[in-house]
């Protein structure tokens, strides 16, 4: 049998079927293993049964799979994907599976484990030995048989009476806790009962931070449950799935499945399979979570739908919301997609009545928190803090409340720059700033993630002495500590969660124990604390100040999210955001809760300069050691891409594989764009290059 396999390269210059000899039973959607040039590849099957008049075809050296992996719903998907993206295919498998099935040869197998159980015999025992048997809850762990029946387990495995087996670990990540007591508002009802009975797909919950869009996910959840149904609840970051687990487990018990990237890749193809196997209804995760082989979709359900975590950063570059839509259309589920601060693209379609818009706006208690901007140009400041900042804080702590301040910027300092010759240390492969982390005494490029020991010596003057140059959250949380010694401080940012678990921990001891919580934009999402009354934001004017066509609305969310955190509860919340420009308009719709006037205003902006939503974008990201002949293969690009409107060619940010020059193309419909993007590519590869090129379709913001 002659069969079509796509291999595990991701050049795209080889995204095609290669076909190979199969003398063994196999499937689409099956692995494979084959030879590819000089080495064995692993592959994922896509034809069977194919006529080809090739000489001499190569063999299958293995069937990895007696089952397909992917269905054929799955397969499909990959397809459209790849199409769409412009990304090889098999990135797209890839990118579908756990870690132990990727068509990859160098991912982990599946890991098993030894499991005792009883079998009929009728070899005699000795008294002792029948004890053992019979007090024995079987299966059991054959390490703990063993440890029960250290003197006799070998005999009882020998007389026949106890059988060694292999199973697969299936570790148990979801314990059931207590529902809390909940009685929904009018709002939430009326937004429930628009959802179950409109005609429509796509819904945009756009309700303000406390509103109780999280009930209203569990309200529909249930509903599906009750048709047979399965639920997938979207959330943007690991940082929000223990919160979210932990009230859908309360909900609907420990039947649920989880998916995001701290799992280890045992726990990812147990988590994976239970879906597979139909064993679950509920799957809680992340962006990669959509791609979980669901028979029987009910709805998708996407919290924080604005976040850019939904968007995949290396290929295929795939935008979550555009996955879940394919999927709806194929399951007939209804995807609802909620937000406090909903991007411009999703409000821009429910606008047009692309989606349905449902509103919650008004919070359960009723009460938004109070926003105060802090003019720093003219409020006195230690170490970054104004002093009204300060003096809110000492008064909440005084009151036994908790704070949470935010300064989107992590480490101890963003530059490290000498006194003597004003020297910047910077990273070698980017050339941007590395941000000193006084924890680990290194630098740190938070561009490539390389880190260097810091001597505190300048590598040019040999001198010791330097500025303190901004401030990140280490930083931060030592001068809070020289402030308030008697306060429990907690940090919470990219550093202090690497560890697997370390998101629920900090949560967890911060509601139980703590006063203050700093953190990097992960502490301005989705955490709900009774107690919080007082929200501090520092360094406010960052997220406007990026060259991006995006920045003002990723500072309006982060913004606004972060002030949610505050007052959620039956004591007013307060909210302090020092600012440079509190005349600025991002502040003044913050300053008044106002998503819709920041909505108009944004808008008006996108259409005057040609951007999202008005038009679509893709990047082209030229890598090569020497900046001239990545300039060069930009330039030739920009020539065959004249038709359409073309920005460019710049630098950007190197990276370690080297000089990076950027072209922005727009065009005013993704059909258009979809296949010039294609015939680039083409282009591209004709020109024999050794220039990198890097697509990205459709991005949220442009690369730095």
């Amino acid at each position: 049998m002659k069969i079509n396999v796509y291999v595990e390269t991701q050049a795209m210059e080889l995204n095609k079927p290669f076909t190979y000899l199969c003398n063994e039973q196999v499937y689409v959607g099956c692995r494979v293993k084959v030879p590819f040039g000089y080495k064995d590849c692993i592959g994922i099957v896509t034809e069977i049964n194919v006529t080809s008049s090739v000489q001499n075809l190569k063999e299958v050296k293995e069937v990895i799979d007696r089952t397909p992996l992917l269905n054929e719903e799955l397969m499909n998907l990959a397809k459209w994907m790849s199409n769409y993206y412009v990304a090889p295919l098999i990135s797209c498998y890839k990118t579908m599976l756990p870690p132990a099935l990727k068509p990859s040869s160098t991912y982990a197998s599946i890991v098993y484990e030894s499991w005792a159980f009883k079998k009929e015999s009728q070899m005699p025992l000795t008294k002792h030995q029948q004890e053992l048997i019979q007090s024995i809850s079987f299966p059991i762990k054959a390490s703990e048989f063993r440890k029960i029946c250290k003197s006799c387990a070998k005999a009882l495995i020998d007389k026949g009476y106890v059988e060694i087996r292999q199973l697969e670990k299936n570790p148990k990540l979801v314990s059931s806790s207590v529902d809390s007591q909940f009685s929904l508002t009018k709002q939430q009802k009326d937004a429930i009962d628009k959802i179950t009975q409109s005609s429509q797909t796509y819904f945009l919950l756009h309700g303000v931070t406390g509103s109780g869009k999280t009930e209203v996910f569990l309200q529909l959840a249930s509903q599906a449950l009750q048709q047979g149904k399965q639920v997938l609840i979207l959330v943007p970051e690991i940082g929000l799935t223990p919160m979210m687990i932990e009230r859908v487990s309360a909900r609907f018990g420990s039947d649920i499945a989880i998916y995001h990237s701290q799992l280890n890749n045992q726990e990812k193809y147990s988590q994976y399979k239970l879906v597979k196997e139909n064993k679950v209804k509920i799957v809680v995760g992340t962006r990669s979570s959509i791609f979980m082989p669901f028979s029987n979709l009910g709805y998708i359900l996407m919290d924080e739908e604005h976040d850019s975590s939904y968007k995949q950063d290396n290929s295929p570059r795939y935008q979550t919301k555009d996955i879940l839509i394919q999927r709806a259309r194929v399951h007939h589920c209804k995807v609802v997609m909620a937000s406090a601060t909903p991007s411009l693209e999703a409000y821009a379609r429910a606008y047009k009545g692309n989606y349905e818009l449902v509103s919650l706006n008004q919070r359960v208690n009723q009460k938004m928190p109070d926003i105060h901007l802090i003019d720093m140009r003219k409020e006195k400041s230690m170490n970054g803090l104004s002093s009204t900042l300060i003096q809110k804080i000492e008064q909440c702590l005084s009151r036994k409340e908790q704070v949470i301040l935010l300064l989107n910027r992590r480490g101890y300092l963003p530059v490290v720059k000498c006194s003597t010759c004003n020297e910047v240390m910077t990273c070698p492969d980017c050339g941007i700033a590395l941000t000193y982390h006084k924890d680990s005494q290194s630098l740190i490029c938070h561009c490539c993630g390389r880190s260097f020991y810091f001597k505190s010596e300048c590598p040019k003057c040999h001198g010791h002495q330097f500025y303190q140059l901004g401030m990140g959250t280490e930083k931060l949380e030592e001068k809070i500590s020289e402030l308030f010694p008697e306060a429990r401080i907690i940090r919470m940012d990219a550093d202090s969660t690497r560890k697997k678990g370390a998101h629920e921990k900090i949560l967890k001891e911060f509601e139980t124990r703590g006063d203050i919580l700093i953190g990097t934009q992960m502490v301005a999402k989705g955490l709900d604390f009774a107690r919080v009354t007082c929200v501090g934001i520092l360094q406010a004017d960052l997220a406007m100040v990026r060259n991006d066509f995006s920045s003002s609305e990723i500072a309006y969310q982060l913004l606004e999210q972060a002030s949610g955190r505050a007052g959620r509860s039956d004591k007013a919340g307060n909210v302090y955001i020092q600012t440079f420009e509190p005349d600025h308009f991002v502040m003044k719709c913050v300053l008044s809760h106002n998503y819709l006037s920041f909505f108009q205003q944004e808008m008006k902006y996108r259409h005057l300069g040609h951007y999202p939503p008005y038009v679509y974008l893709c990047t082209l990201i030229y890598i090569h050691k020497d900046l001239n002949k990545a300039f060069e293969i930009a330039n030739k690009e920009k020539e065959f891409l004249n038709s359409l409107k073309v920005l460019g060619p710049i630098e950007i940010h190197s990276r370690k594989d080297g000089k990076r020059v950027r072209l922005v193309i727009k065009s005013n419909t993704k059909e258009e764009l979809n296949q010039k993007i294609k015939e680039c590519f083409t282009y591209h590869s004709s020109l024999k290059t050794n220039v990198k090129l890097d697509i990205n379709m459709y991005p949220n913001r442009l690369e730095d």
